[in-house]
């Protein structure tokens, strides 16, 4: 132990000392050809070990390193340094002595390199990089500094936006929270403050991570795109918590009404309103509209279709999602879209149309519980347009009834909202009696009479009773 805590105060006093003066050639490693040599074989000695991945020993060498070579040798001193401290402080327990002088070496290595390197030709705003990396360092080592984290986290960010990492990004995010639920407990115009900077955090976050996504997709740089992903998710998972329609719906008028112009702005927040499902209020509207009018497109026709649908103007609805549906043929949401549309309409009594949207999301996705619900309730509203003054009008309880059981088979979360539309169904079949009149037995096969606008013509069902 003692010869560790003197080994890394001779690095950190070493560290510490005023800057020596850059001449020319090899002054960095040295004033003297032989201070100079003997840096350079200690570097050389301590990246061989680096190279073979030893970094036990690349770290004790790393050490002697620190003790002849000039502070500004190389920025890699640093840069390193914080590697093997930061695998040294794995293997020590938290109450150990040791513990502290690791976590003190690793912050001051971030320092000095901010203090020496501010710029460099390959990272001009390399401060601020660093200055992210010790935010995350400090944030691992002092779990309840949540502001402190958050106020580097922030700096670091607000200097690179959308060039920031993926672990700044998400970081930065999960201390605002922390920030806002222990920091400020108790003060609750502070946290309501902060709960709305996170809401319009959020936005810009999602924007950033995607940059970030976008560089590494075009890099080629899997590791890199599978760290924004997982940053995007855990900002999400974080938005997702502290978001409501409440809160989120006054901060982004008021983010907008400061901005009207803003069509990126009004774009971004339709998203966020979207997501939310934000759709029952005095700003998704004109917001949706407004982003439509400029560029017409499938999610925003949709989400003016289901803002109509909200306010029950169903025709409208209707209209829009149609719009949707055509603007998104083989898009990502088309399920979505077509399902939507046959809901709508379904409600407006539409049934034919209803199970023809309902067959091409089954096109799509044979296995589609949702489908075959939406079909059961466009045939259950059907009787009278069955009606053939037999059984036709009572057939469509038994039709809708084999969808909804469909439904259930293929979606144990429709379950038990299929369950109960099939006991409303059996509640409608006829009795033993109404089908002894024409004939017919319980358990015998019935096709449906074909009559223009019954939505399950020729199909074909068994004979229940109530």
């Amino acid at each position: 132990m003692k010869a560790l805590t003197t080994a890394l105060t001779a690095c950190s006093l070493l560290l510490m000392a005023p800057l020596s003066g850059m001449a020319q050639d090899d002054s960095r490693y040295g004033d003297t050809p032989d201070q100079q040599l003997k840096c350079k074989e200690a570097l050389s000695v301590y990246k061989s070990y680096k190279k073979q991945k030893n970094y036990d020993e690349a770290y004790i060498q790393w050490r002697k390193a620190c003790d002849v070579c000039p502070e500004t040798a190389s920025e890699g001193l640093y840069a390193d340094g914080t590697t093997f401290v930061a695998k040294q402080l794995k293997a020590v327990e938290a109450e150990d002595p040791r513990h502290a002088v690791l976590v003190d070496s690793l912050l001051h290595l971030h320092d000095k390199r901010m203090e020496l390197y501010p710029s460099t030709k390959r990272s001009p705003n390399n401060r601020c990089v660093i200055l992210g990396r010790k935010a995350t360092d400090f944030y691992k080592y002092n779990k309840t500094e949540h502001q402190a984290a958050y106020e580097m986290f922030k700096e670091s960010l607000d200097c690179l936006q959308g060039e920031a990492s993926a672990t700044t990004l998400y970081q930065y995010y999960t201390a605002s929270f922390y920030t806002m639920k222990r920091t400020m407990k108790g003060d609750t115009l502070a946290q309501a403050n902060m709960r709305a900077q996170m809401l319009t955090d959020y936005l810009s976050l999602v924007d950033h991570v995607e940059a970030g996504m976008a560089r590494a997709t075009e890099a080629g740089k899997d590791r890199d795109l599978k760290r924004y992903e997982k940053a995007k998710k855990n900002i999400e998972t974080v938005f997702v918590a502290i978001a409501d329609c409440e809160d989120m719906v006054p901060v982004l008028a008021s983010a907008i009404a400061a901005d009207s112009a803003n069509m990126e702005l009004q774009q971004k927040v339709l998203r966020l309103l979207n997501k939310k499902e934000c759709t029952d209020n005095n700003l998704f509207l004109p917001v949706a509209t407004s982003v439509y009018a400029v560029e017409p497109s499938a999610p925003a026709a949709y989400a003016i279709g289901i803002g109509f649908a909200k306010a029950s103007q169903l025709d409208s609805s209707f209209a829009y999602m149609e719009d949707a549906v055509s603007r998104c043929v083989g898009c990502t949401e088309e399920l979505t879209y077509l399902l939507k549309t046959g809901q709508i309409a379904s409600a407006m009594g539409r049934s034919s149309t209803a199970k023809s949207y309902a067959r091409k999301v089954l096109a799509i996705d044979s296995d589609n519980g949702d489908a075959y619900m939406l079909i059961g309730d466009a045939i259950a509203g059907s009787s009278q347009s069955c009606n053939d003054g037999a059984l036709g009008s009572r057939s469509v309880f038994w039709v809708a009834s084999d969808y909804y059981a469909r439904a259930k088979q293929l979606d144990a979360e429709l379950a038990d909202l299929a369950g109960k539309k099939m006991n409303n169904m059996a509640k409608q079949f006829p009795t033993v009696d109404d089908i002894f009149t024409y004939g017919k037995q319980a358990g015998g096969t019935f096709t449906v009479p074909n009559k223009p606008g019954c939505p399950c013509s020729g199909e074909t069902t068994t004979i229940r009773v109530r």
